[in-house]
């Protein structure tokens, strides 16, 4: 056991306690490995990085204030506000055995630091969302090309970007994990598993600014072609304005065998996200040239309460954008699952790149929304990133463009004081290869 007080950290939440962190963990795993413990108290740290075998705790009581500070990351020109990958708060790279545990708080300061928040400086990429600084550390808990990470029972607030960043690892466990992030705090992720594989998260409560749970494949961050593969999540409550889970966006890697399970969504902007590509020239999508292949992923027994339930989408410009997309979504099942949300869903492919065999088992849909007569009968392609349909939603309960094997089996749709000019048909199909819809419909 290596007390980080006997190593100079000093729990006043003013002296910088980073020598002392750092020369407990140092010691630490020059004698092996063990236990570094930090009592209770308050503590300002700078960037730590973990070593091999190490476990950091935090007893009850004991919290940490982050004071980093924007540091510009080497070669990188940012032309707007940008994050420092190199940068975090607590993490570490190519390191085995270590983990973060413990009933303490980490508070990384990012509504003071990176992303002021006063009226009229949203940023106009993000929404409507504070306006974020040049240089943030992209993960406040960050682990790079590491293998056995465990991170359970903390609290996380207030990340300068993502939370917790898990790029090009193997064996990650976060269990029990508390995070709040700002609601109107730019690209406040809470979990991104990236290029990573065998990871298992339960029990999180989650409420953010961005997505609850991001599943990317990076691999142009990365530098090498690594799948995000076998990520399991199951039993957390996930509350935020974005996506509660995302798969894909980010990068071209493969993203497979990626299941959901008895999670609920209390309130989010799109429940379940699934996208392919985004043109380069557009300033959210700088990372993708392909678009990645996400396949063999299924998300059951979920509750979720959103503005739009379902979101698929194959973005790209395609006059600016040449090159093929050679991602796709496939083999993809939802099953009893328990939607309440204000629009209709879309799930739409490419016509050179179309959605493959999409199974929909014991869906409950009911929709709420007030359906303006705003919407024009032509549905835009490329679809609007995250639902930016410039009227009041899409007048169906679902709308499937370039896809193949579509199945509803036992389903239903239910409008609950949804008024306006919903259609009754409650699929509408475009350019579509065979599509079972088993759904009743009811209007309250």
């Amino acid at each position: 056991m290596f007390d980080v007080t006997k190593f100079g950290a000093v729990a006043d939440n003013m002296t910088d306690s980073t020598p002392g962190f750092q020369g407990a963990i140092d010691a630490c795993a020059a004698a092996g490995g063990g236990v570094v413990n930090v009592p209770a108290g308050k503590y300002a740290l700078d960037m730590i990085s973990l070593r091999s075998n190490v476990e950091l705790h935090f007893e009850e009581g004991a919290e940490v204030r982050s004071i980093l500070k924007p540091v510009p990351q080497p070669g990188l020109n940012a032309k707007e506000p940008t994050a420092n990958t190199h940068r975090w708060l607590i993490g570490g790279e190519k390191i085995t055995n270590a983990a973060i545990t413990g009933k303490g708080k980490i508070d990384g300061r990012g509504y003071e630091v990176f992303w002021p928040k006063e009226d009229g400086l949203e940023h106009p990429l993000y929404g409507q969302r504070y306006w974020p600084q040049f240089h943030r550390p992209k993960g406040m808990i960050c682990f790079r090309e590491c293998q056995n990470i465990r991170i359970s029972d903390v609290a996380l607030y207030y990340p300068p970007c993502y939370t917790v960043w898990c790029l090009g690892c193997d064996q990650v466990t976060i269990k029990d994990v508390i995070i709040r992030a700002d609601l109107k705090g730019p690209n406040t992720d809470a979990l991104d598993i990236d290029c990573s594989s065998n990871v298992y998260i339960t029990g999180c409560d989650i409420e953010c600014g961005d997505d609850c749970i991001a599943i990317k494949s990076d691999t142009n961050d990365l530098g090498y072609d690594k799948a995000c593969e076998s990520v399991h999540a199951e039993h957390c409550r996930f509350r935020c304005t974005s996506c509660g889970i995302r798969l894909g966006y980010e990068g071209d890697g493969a993203i497979r065998n990626c299941h959901f399970n008895d999670i609920v969504m209390d309130e989010v902007m799109i429940g379940i996200s699934l996208m392919v590509a985004i043109s380069p020239n557009d300033g959210r999508g700088t990372l993708i040239k392909y678009g990645p292949k996400i396949t063999d992923c299924s998300f059951e027994r979920l509750k979720i309460h959103a503005l739009q339930g379902f979101n698929f989408q194959y973005v790209r410009n395609p006059i600016d954008c040449p090159d093929p997309i050679l991602g796709y979504l496939d083999n993809i099942t939802f099953r009893d699952l328990d939607v309440t949300a204000h629009r209709g869903s879309y799930l739409g492919g490419a016509p050179d790149a179309k959605i493959k065999s999409l199974l929909f088992e014991n869906i409950n849909l009911t929709l709420t929304g007030n359906m303006g007569r705003d919407f024009t009968e032509k549905v835009p392609y490329p679809y609007p990133v995250w639902n930016d349909l410039a009227c009041s939603g899409l007048p169906w309960a679902y709308y499937i463009r370039n896809a193949e094997k579509v199945t509803f089996r036992n389903c239903s749709v239910i409008l609950d004081q949804a008024f306006g000019s919903w259609e009754k048909e409650t699929v509408k199909t475009d350019d579509v290869t065979e599509c079972n819809a088993e759904i009743s419909f009811e209007r309250k």
